[in-house]
């Protein structure tokens, strides 16, 4: 039986980040803000030291690693409960304990402020809205270059006004865009009323800047499953998602890639989704085979698989990945692989496959606590290091994007033509 820690904890993986806070920049499973927003704690008029109690003892309790990283954990406490105490605000006191939490060397294990969090809460809600109001763009963050379109939705107000791949957007309304807005930034400028009107100040691989005037609409947002032939004897399968919906979409489309010469299964960009999900798309590969195991500070618990799966495709299979590939995606790549079923071509993933779990704090604040780690069937442990691909490409630069064009694709289809061979 899986350990009810586990059963309600999630691999941590890329969904909403959240401008100038502790948790900036870094991923979060939102899902269970929801699961906890019901609890009541018995404090009155809790404190910053309510929270702080409730943080040193879950660490203390639950965190995965009981060496706490080489540090005394009871010193922590002497050291940085009299300074929340002392702190003149809340924010102050929040960054007290985000201070003793870095002492952990995890970035997946911080707090997020009261204030914070209707910020998050309204985040996760978005992440189930079916449309919003903008242009229907896709974005990236270039390191080098700046917030680049990737592709534009089809039929969308930005691919009739003229954005196209490989743009990098320099400006919105007349503002210049500054490196530290990221993709986030530059959507929620981006995003406005239906009807109202937003300029783009747009820079070809080129370098020549023009600027487009694009009238917002409504862009569906319903995940979709790419799944076809896309050449000759070459199946293709992209997931938004790793989630349950999702992949039985993507089953309904399995048969038509059933007599491929192989498949490329892209996982770029992908950060969220379930162990449970996951294991029935590996197990199209794989059949009834065993799958690793999630090991916490004290017991182990196999991930479930049907004993009686049937793989369904038994050709060679290429996994596409990129440096935003993350949690159960970054697992399902590396199961593969280790049963040789798969290459993976592409970029070293995220990262950081760790279970993580919410605690709510009395004040309102939480805790993203890491609780477990994934170990692969073979006995790797999946933590802070990215997978390194089989073959790693350079992401591709703008002429390329803009050309449309796709090496890492190419290279799959390239593998697959030659029976799996590197």
């Amino acid at each position: 039986m899986i350990d009810p820690r586990v059963r309600t904890a999630y691999f941590v993986g890329g969904v909403p980040k959240v401008k100038n806070t502790p948790a900036a920049g870094r991923p979060l499973f939102l899902v269970l803000i929801a699961l906890f927003s019901g609890a009541t704690l018995a404090a009155q008029d809790p404190t910053p030291v309510d929270d702080f109690d409730v943080v040193w003892e879950a660490v203390a309790e639950y965190y995965v690693d009981d060496s706490f990283g080489g540090v005394s954990w009871d010193a922590m406490r002497e050291e940085y409960r009299p300074r929340v105490q002392s702190a003149p605000d809340v924010e102050s006191a929040y960054g007290a304990i985000g201070e003793m939490l870095g002492r952990l060397e995890n970035d997946d294990t911080f707090v997020i402020p009261p204030s914070v969090v209707p910020e998050l809460a309204t985040a996760a809600v978005g992440q189930r809205e079916e449309e919003y109001a903008g242009v229907g763009v896709m974005i990236s963050d270039f390191r080098e270059v700046g917030v680049v379109v990737t592709g534009t939705f089809r039929e969308s107000p930005a691919e009739g006004a003229g954005v196209l791949p490989g743009d990098t957007i320099v400006a919105v309304d007349g503002e210049p865009l500054v490196k530290e807005e990221g993709t986030q930034g530059v959507a929620d400028r981006v995003r406005g009323p239906v009807g109202s009107e937003v300029t783009l100040t747009l820079r070809d691989p080129d370098g020549e800047d023009r600027d487009v005037t694009i009238t917002r609409g409504r862009i569906d947002l319903r995940p979709s499953v790419d799944a076809r032939v896309i050449r000759p004897g070459i199946g293709y399968i992209r997931l938004p998602a790793i989630t349950t919906d999702l992949v039985q979409q993507a089953s309904r489309a399995l048969p038509a890639l059933l007599s491929t010469s192989g498949i490329a299964l892209d996982l770029r960009g992908i950060g969220t989704g379930t162990p449970e999900a996951m294991v029935v798309l590996a197990q199209w590969f794989l059949g009834p085979t065993r799958l690793g195991t999630i090991v916490t500070r004290e017991e182990s618990f196999p991930i479930p698989h049907r004993p009686d799966a049937i793989a369904a495709y038994r050709g060679p299979v290429v996994v596409i990945t990129d440096s935003r590939t993350s949690g159960v995606a970054e697992v399902l790549a590396q199961v593969l692989r280790e049963y040789d079923r798969a290459r993976i071509v592409g970029a070293t993933t995220r990262g950081g496959s760790q279970v993580a779990q919410v605690v709510p704090l009395p004040s309102g604040g939480l805790l993203h606590l890491v609780i477990a780690r994934y170990v692969t069937p073979k006995g790797m442990l999946l933590h802070t290091e990215g997978i390194e691909p089989d073959v790693e490409l350079a992401p591709p630069d703008l002429a390329t994007i803009r050309a449309g064009e796709d090496p890492y694709l190419d290279r799959a289809e390239e593998i697959i033509r030659r029976g799996g061979r590197i």
